[in-house]
């Protein structure tokens, strides 16, 4: 009995082995080379090729596309402003509609101004470049509006310059434009900002036209208080061309990330704010340092945004103040012509007696319209200005300011 089972009990191993090993040769093979040596050439197991696979184009913020889109358009302009060619300018407007058409015929006459105007002063410009920082935007698919600041770097030298000094400023403008997509690029429907060239532009050949009527030049004595002569006044020049140069705002040159003084109130938009500004720069303790009274003043809140006086912000109620006060007194008032003419004392005009911290007041019909500090001089002396509402840097005195109707006052602050 015993001897049975030990032949049977045989039997069952031998025959697990027998079905065992039928297993591994018809079926682990298989499994086997397919975990460790996967047959790559299998039908439906293709692998594309690195080059075959795209990525996901990144799509522009709406915010970066326009600006990017104005950037270029500002550009083009600069480079008509450079070669005085404006038919580039025509594809960037829409021009079948009034404002559009505007917008083109003002950039044409700030082409033929801007280049007659460097022409006569024998200037080249060598490049001009924008800059945009978008405020406010509300954009579609076909239209788009921006409130933005444009600031611009304007690059020069002297014709005839050996050592090719290059000379460079900065302007600051705010822009409200609207923009279309007529299907291939963005163009302007309309675009209107507080130009830097504005009052020249009815005549924008006027003060240098060799047929312009000469106008009377009011002597030093009809604005001077002489009794204020004996007043001291200590007045920083230093001091407040840093000053000038630091809060000029949207212009290229700003040392603030282009903003204004915070402790004051911007009166752009509601008169312009370079009277303001002139103010600053004679008497914030930060600059010229020039002590305030009754009449002239800007008291401190404590939040800032602080308001002053009508004299510190009115340019008729400055102009008077410096001259009656005796922190000022009159160089000379008259036309570009006039200020430029050498005479036996001065071979290079009224203009050359100009000093770093003094003040050129712009009149039109009779009114002071703006006031601008004189911040240096460029590689042949031509005094350079910096101012608020246009925001300047080192811009050429008389740049932008061509109409036949202007006269200017050169200030000289005592101290």
């Amino acid at each position: 009995m015993h001897t049975f089972n030990h032949k049977y009990n045989l039997l069952k191993i031998a025959t697990i082995i027998l079905l065992f090993t039928f297993y591994l040769n018809n079926y682990s093979p298989k499994v086997y080379g397919y975990m460790l040596e996967p047959n790559v050439n299998q039908e439906n197991q293709q692998t594309p090729k690195k080059e075959e696979i795209k990525p996901q184009e990144e799509k522009l913020d709406p915010k970066e596309e326009i600006k990017a889109e104005i950037e270029r358009i500002y550009n083009e302009r600069n480079k008509a402003l450079v070669n005085g060619d404006a038919s580039i300018l025509k594809s960037d407007f829409d021009t079948s509609q009034r404002q559009g058409l505007w917008s083109m015929e003002h950039e044409v006459k700030r082409i033929q101004y801007f280049n007659q105007w460097a022409s006569e002063r024998n200037m080249e410009f060598k490049n001009i470049e924008s800059t945009v920082r978008i405020k406010k935007l509300n954009a579609g698919s076909k239209s788009a509006k921006a409130f933005l600041e444009e600031t611009y770097k304007f690059d020069y030298v002297y014709k005839g310059d050996e050592a090719a000094t290059l000379n460079s400023f900065g302007v600051g403008i705010r822009h409200t434009i609207t923009l279309k997509n007529n299907g291939e690029k963005w163009i302007v429907y309309n675009d209107w900002y507080t130009d830097c060239f504005e009052d020249a532009l009815q005549g924008y050949t006027g003060f240098i036209q060799e047929n312009q009527t000469s106008m009377t030049t009011d002597t030093i004595e009809e604005y001077i208080d002489k009794s204020a002569w004996k007043w001291k006044h200590s007045y920083n020049r230093e001091k407040a061309v840093e000053y000038a140069d630091k809060y000029c705002g949207a212009a290229w040159g700003s040392t603030n990330d282009f903003k204004y003084n915070k402790k004051y109130r911007d009166y752009n938009g509601i008169g312009g704010d370079c009277t303001n500004f002139a103010s600053q720069v004679l008497g914030d303790k930060e600059a010229g340092g020039l002590k305030q009274d009754g009449t002239w003043r800007c008291p401190q809140k404590l939040y800032g945004h602080s308001e002053g006086t009508s004299a510190w912000v009115n340019a008729d109620g400055l102009k008077n103040y410096l001259v009656y006060s005796g922190k000022a007194s009159v160089i000379r008032k008259g036309t570009f012509k006039e200020l430029t003419a050498a005479t036996p004392n001065l071979p290079s005009g009224a203009i050359s007696k100009i000093q770093l911290g003094d003040l050129i007041c712009y009149e039109k019909k009779g009114q002071i319209d703006h006031f601008a500090i004189v911040t240096g001089f460029d590689s042949k002396g031509y005094p350079l200005v910096n101012s608020h509402t246009t925001d300047r840097y080192h811009v050429p005195w008389d740049l932008g300011w061509g109409d036949k109707h202007i006269k200017f006052l050169l200030l000289h602050v005592n101290g």
